[in-house]
Order: structure tokens, then C-alpha cells, then sequence
């Protein structure tokens, strides 16, 4: 199960009134991937799974969409609390910064607890872009890790309506045969670990809005020094 953080972040009931409803759609946009059909199931505060076999690898890219009550800034800016990951990621036990190659781009190591094996611990870099007019991604690329070969994945947040859209991706290849067994599992954990952030998010609105405040202005700070480069295709 040490793979699984890694997989280490909405529509209409009926058509007609999605036609007038809908905001416009921006090329490449979180929206445009989905259907009537699983717009509705978001809207209704379900999580939509989509998964997409990949040539030569074990396991499929994943996609976790969900609705947060929030703005795509305040939830892209939880998230780029890296450090703040191991108060309510589950099973993470670590999460610290350990080179900051640019405002927006940063190496992070991590932690998990891991059920019967040892804990495993592993680095991503993590880089921060802003997409267009509050619309953000945060993507990842494996560094280092014992049990993973490679990881590459991202969040993407925008705006719909007056709630935010993410979309939290991650493809992983395993490094044991044993893992490949493990894939109805890691997509279990993904779709915690996405509940995980837009509770977050919700939460610090009510609970704790000096917290949120901070990161927000911690997000705003970063890609103000930065401009933002094209979004990575996985």
C-alpha cells in the first residue's frame, strides 16, 4: 500500500438547462472532460472516477473530479501548503520542503505510515502554475522512492458556478509485481485523499480563516514572482 498516496487534489439534471447554465467553456478546461451525465453527479456532491489504460503500464492514469465549496484559489492554496499535507492527508505521516528550486517550483519529501511493511518515504517536485484567470495546477514528478519507478500527476482547480472544480490526477508505475494487485485499492486512497483536501479547504474557511488567509497570500506571493509557464501534458 506504499503506492497509494501517490495515486500519490457538479452538472446539470437536465440538458436544456445545462445549455443555459453553463459557464463558457476554456480550451483544455476541467469541465470540458466530463459529461452531462457526470456533471450531475458532481453537482449532487458525488466524486467521479475516471481511469485510462496506458500503453505498457500496470496500472491506469487516474482522475478523481469533485466539487469544493471554495474558490479555486483558497483550494489550490491548501494545497500548496506542502507542509501543512501530513495534518490531514491520509496516511501521511511526513511532509517538509526540502529544496525550494523557485517560488512555485519545490522538492518535497514524504512519509507514510504503511499497514504490515515499513513506512515508506519518497520525493516529488512539485511546480505551481496559474492556467488562466483563477484557474491553477499544481503537477509532480517522482524523484526518488524505494517501491515506486515512476509517478507523474496533478491537481487542477477552476471556477464553477461559486464553487471550485478539481480535478486530482496521478499515473504510477509500480516497482513489485505485487503492487499491480493493489489498483482498486489506490483508487480507494484517491478518492480519500480528495475528500481530504475539500474538507480541508471547507473547514479552514469556518474553523480556522487566519490560517487560510495565510495561505492564500503565501499562493498569491509565489506565482506574483513567477509568471506562469504552459501547463505539463501527462
Amino acid at each position: 500500500m506504499k503506492e497509494l498516496f501517490r495515486l500519490g487534489h457538479l452538472s446539470i439534471l437536465l440538458a436544456g438547462y445545462f445549455a443555459i447554465t453553463a459557464p463558457r467553456l476554456a480550451a483544455g478546461s476541467v469541465l470540458s472532460e466530463l459529461t452531462s451525465t457526470q456533471q450531475s453527479q458532481l453537482q449532487q456532491g458525488a466524486q467521479v472516477v475516471v481511469t485510462e489504460n496506458v500503453e505498457g503500464k500496470p496500472w491506469p492514469r487516474i482522475k478523481v473530479y469533485l466539487l469544493v465549496a471554495a474558490s479555486p484559489e483558497q483550494v489550490t492554496a491548501v494545497f500548496f501548503d506542502y507542509e501543512s499535507a501530513k495534518t490531514f492527508i491520509p496516511n501521511v505521516i511526513k511532509s517538509e520542503i526540502s529544496n525550494r528550486l523557485s517560488a512555485c517550483t519545490m522538492e518535497v519529501d514524504y512519509g507514510l505510515d504503511v499497514p504490515i511493511f515499513p513506512d515508506e518515504y519518497y520525493t516529488v517536485r512539485n511546480s505551481l502554475k496559474r492556467l488562466e484567470e483563477n484557474s491553477y495546477c499544481i503537477d509532480w514528478k517522482l524523484l526518488r522512492s524505494v517501491l515506486t519507478k515512476d509517478s507523474v500527476g496533478s491537481i487542477r482547480v477552476e471556477p464553477w458556478e461559486d464553487s471550485a472544480l478539481i480535478c486530482y490526477q496521478n499515473l504510477v508505475t509500480p516497482a513489485s509485481n505485487i503492487a499491480v494487485l493493489l489498483r482498486g485499492k489506490a483508487i480507494e486512497q484517491m478518492k480519500e485523499t480528495t475528500k481530504a483536501i475539500a474538507a480541508k479547504v471547507e473547514s479552514e474557511k469556518t474553523a480556522e480563516p487566519a490560517t487560510l488567509k495565510r495561505q492564500v497570500a503565501a499562493l498569491r506571493g509565489a506565482l506574483k514572482e513567477r509568471p506562469a509557464p504552459e501547463l505539463t501534458k501527462y
